[in-house]
């Protein structure tokens, strides 16, 4: 959904799903479950948890370039 790509794009932006949370006023465990569905949805891991801060996966670049024009053209429509 257009939501968990915007949460997605915070995530990425900001470093943390802490600091996402914070940037878009929800909760860590509601930022983390909207990842959690999206990567079941595209069936691949978009973030390395292993270390301190989430690191993006091959698929997560991926995915970020090409989301990337669409997260911009909803902004333009709202």
């Amino acid at each position: 959904t257009y939501d968990q790509v915007l949460v997605f794009h915070k995530i990425v932006q900001f470093g943390s799903f802490k600091s996402a949370a914070a940037e878009l006023h929800r909760t860590q465990p509601a930022i983390s479950l909207a990842i959690k569905k999206l990567e079941e949805e595209l069936e691949v891991e978009l973030f390395d948890r292993s270390g301190y801060r989430p690191e993006l996966t091959a698929h997560g670049k991926s995915f970020f370039e090409k989301s990337f024009n669409v997260l911009q053209g909803m902004s333009e429509v709202e």
